[in-house]
């Protein structure tokens, strides 16, 4: 290994720059992660085409990404012997474990947390668009043989959707309508059928999106820009939608969910929305709708570890772009024009072709 590593740092919108940086050094009970594959996320191309994500704003340059897997290559004093050479999922979550939000499990709200890639945190946590990142060894989960690189770097957003779901309650034998095709979208319609939701709707205006939607499970797909798409949903669902995911960050995309959703019903909220968004706060409250938030996860990444072991999840279709890390620019442009490419994800070393 060198001293010195490729990585890809955010100086701004639309500033994307290859740069050498030092190869990070482990410390106490952390190890070095040699990066096989890492995904460009929504917040990533969020950061990239407007510099920042809601109210995170950067205040230096740092690395983008946080879905990412690999191999350690080297131990900080105390790390497990045992993880040397290991194939791992990275959780990029660091929460304090003290916080009163820490206590209680919910620790994707930490008053304190660190994230990687993330400008969330200052100092700001340099991200997987890289060769190597050094993490606490606690952070990395071992991948069974079958887990595929690619099928491990979309841990994190699995865990993302695992944790929506959570925030919907029991979803068997319920109609679901998730909006937005992005991998968010696809992901958690994909759970949704797995946790017996039926029939699981999906709309998005790109034709793309809506055909992998098809190819991973959903029953139905919509194009929301038709005019007689209230008509369409319920046709797909004619008992009524009783939950109801926003996963594209769209005003008029939660607009239709709650217009949709029956009396009673839920909306989980994942998109990262403008800020400042009008609601109908009368028919929310006539109509008995819950409107719930869903942010980043807690203790999910073993749960979803289990699901892709188990064989019930087939996440190959969501990946549709793989790139080599020194073409990150060019496949962080396919992912922000989004023409034939659900999840873009960069790979290195072995994972160049696994």
């Amino acid at each position: 290994m060198g001293k010195t590593m490729l990585a890809f740092q955010l100086h701004g919108a639309r500033d994307l720059r290859a740069v050498e940086l030092p190869r990070p050094e482990p410390g106490p009970g952390a190890v070095l992660v040699a990066i096989r594959r890492a995904g460009i996320c929504g917040s990533d191309i969020h950061y990239f085409t407007h510099g920042k994500v809601g109210r995170f704003v950067p205040k230096r340059p740092f690395v983008l990404g946080h879905e990412l897997a690999g191999e350690v290559v080297a131990l900080g004093q105390g790390a497990a012997p045992s993880l040397l050479g290991a194939r791992v999922a990275v959780d990029p979550s660091h929460p304090c474990g003290a916080c009163r939000y820490c206590a209680v499990g919910r620790s994707n709200l930490c008053l304190n947390m660190r994230f990687l890639g993330s400008a969330s945190c200052d100092p700001h946590l340099d991200g997987g668009f890289a060769e190597y990142v050094a993490v606490p060894a606690r952070n990395c989960h071992i991948l069974p043989a079958q887990v595929t690189w690619g099928a491990a770097a979309l841990i994190e957003p699995l865990s993302v959707c695992l944790h929506a779901l959570g925030r919907a309650g029991g979803l068997a034998g319920r109609a679901v309508l998730v909006t937005g095709g992005g991998t968010i979208g696809q992901l958690t319609a994909l759970l949704a059928r797995a946790a017996g939701a039926a029939p699981v709707i999906l709309s998005d205006p790109d034709s793309f999106a809506r055909e992998t939607a098809l190819r991973i499970g959903a029953d139905a797909t919509l194009d929301p820009q038709r005019p007689d798409f209230a008509e369409a949903v319920e046709a797909a669902a004619p008992d009524g939608i009783a939950v109801a995911f926003e996963a594209s960050g769209a005003p008029a995309a939660l607009a239709q969910a709650i217009a949709l959703v029956e009396r009673g019903g839920t909306i989980v909220q994942i998109g990262t929305l403008p800020p400042e968004v009008a609601l109908p706060a009368n028919d929310i409250m006539a109509r008995e709708l819950t409107l719930a938030g869903s942010f980043r996860f807690a203790a999910a990444f073993a749960p979803v570890l289990r699901l892709l072991q188990s064989g019930r999840l087939d996440v190959t279709p969501v990946i549709s772009h793989v790139a080599p890390l020194a073409e990150t620019g060019v496949a962080m442009a396919a992912a922000v024009a989004r023409a034939g490419v659900i999840k873009a994800q960069l790979a290195a070393g072995e994972a160049a072709s696994g």
